[in-house]
């Protein structure tokens, strides 16, 4: 029985895996054809694109599964995974520290998507201290959420249209491709979109029913379960993309994307979980493990925040050839964190 969920586990990693590619081919696609910014597309389409996983096992952990520590540990936990991915990054691309190769926009997105999980981090503390809030509904943090997450895209768009209006001249031609964008190439591209969408959420659901069976299986925590197995799984896509941008030579399209699932991960999913699950307050019946990991995420995205400014002024200093210190900090970090939350 064991045995038969773990194959299950790799083989719903492997179908998310390739689905992914798919779709991040496909939203390259669409944002070509649409005239979108390279920081649009990898904050924002890109971003909430691979975290379709974590949305789709958050809440069939909530409706089927009904365990919402996994929904939860999904969303928290991969958030860390995806800030290990930059360190990952860091080993992969060859031509000096990633966080040296690209500009001090992800900046913006860093500051906020730390300020999203701070957020998250103590409405979990609070639901968990006070029964005040517990007979609301919909959380008032809930509702921060969604709002801070709003603003948070709008600023993102904003701050990617005024970097397209300084290039006036490739816009004049991004947008008579823009024009284009019902053309047949544009059309299948929507429809790789929607297929490689559908497979991605239905393979989540099934991934979320395996965490379950393992969690029982094996007499673990859910919250662990969901932080660990099901968060590094439904962050395969964010890996998958990372990787093809780095084959491109982009490295700052697979900064911005990482940065910018996290804030999907607590603005958007973490409202969705908390629509569907009806038994009160998410927030007070999920674990206060989940504060470690929020506080982790932070503490690793502080050390990106830093890194990124000190980079921009000295990007070859502190460098090595084989790992950088920063990446070398994310990792020992993520480490020291998953053992805690196991012992938790």
């Amino acid at each position: 029985m064991l045995t038969l969920l773990w194959i299950q586990l790799f083989a719903a990693a492997l179908l998310i895996l390739l689905s992914s590619k798919f779709l991040v081919s496909a939203s390259s696609k669409i944002a070509t054809k649409m005239g979108l910014g390279h920081t649009f597309v990898g904050i924002v389409l890109l971003a909430t694109a691979t975290s379709l996983p974590e949305l789709a096992t958050g809440i069939s952990s909530i409706t089927i599964a009904k365990a919402p520590d996994l929904a939860a540990g999904a969303a928290f936990g991969s958030n860390i995974v995806n800030l290990l991915i930059i360190a990952i990054a860091d080993l992969l691309w060859q031509r000096g520290p990633v966080l040296a190769s690209i500009s001090r926009g992800p900046i913006v997105v860093a500051f906020l998507g730390a300020g999203i999980i701070i957020i998250a981090s103590l409405s979990t503390a609070v639901h968990n201290w006070t029964v005040t809030l517990d007979s609301w509904y919909i959380s008032p943090f809930s509702i921060l959420l969604i709002v801070f997450f709003a603003t948070a895209t709008f600023i993102i768009f904003r701050l990617d249209t005024h970097n397209k209006s300084l290039a006036s001249n490739k816009n004049h031609q991004l947008e008579g491709t823009s024009k284009k964008s019902a053309d047949p190439e544009t059309v299948r591209a929507f429809g790789i979109y929607l297929i490689s969408a559908l497979c991605i959420i239905g393979t989540s659901i099934w991934l979320s029913i395996i965490g379950d069976g393992l969690a029982e299986a094996l007499n673990w925590e859910e919250s662990f379960v969901g932080t660990q197995f099901l968060a590094i799984s439904t962050s395969l896509p964010e890996l998958a993309t990372t990787i093809a941008a780095l084959r491109l030579g982009n490295p700052e399209m697979a900064v911005g994307n990482l940065l910018g699932s996290n804030l999907f991960n607590m603005g958007f999913i973490l409202f969705a979980d908390e629509l569907a699950y009806t038994d009160g307050s998410l927030w007070a019946n999920i674990s206060t493990s989940h504060i470690v990991t929020g506080l982790t995420a932070i503490i690793m995205t502080g050390i990106i925040i830093i890194t990124l400014l000190l980079r921009s002024k000295h990007p070859r200093n502190l460098s090595n050839k084989w790992i950088n210190p920063e990446s070398a900090l994310l990792i020992v970090i993520y480490v020291v964190a998953s053992i805690a939350i196991f012992y938790l």
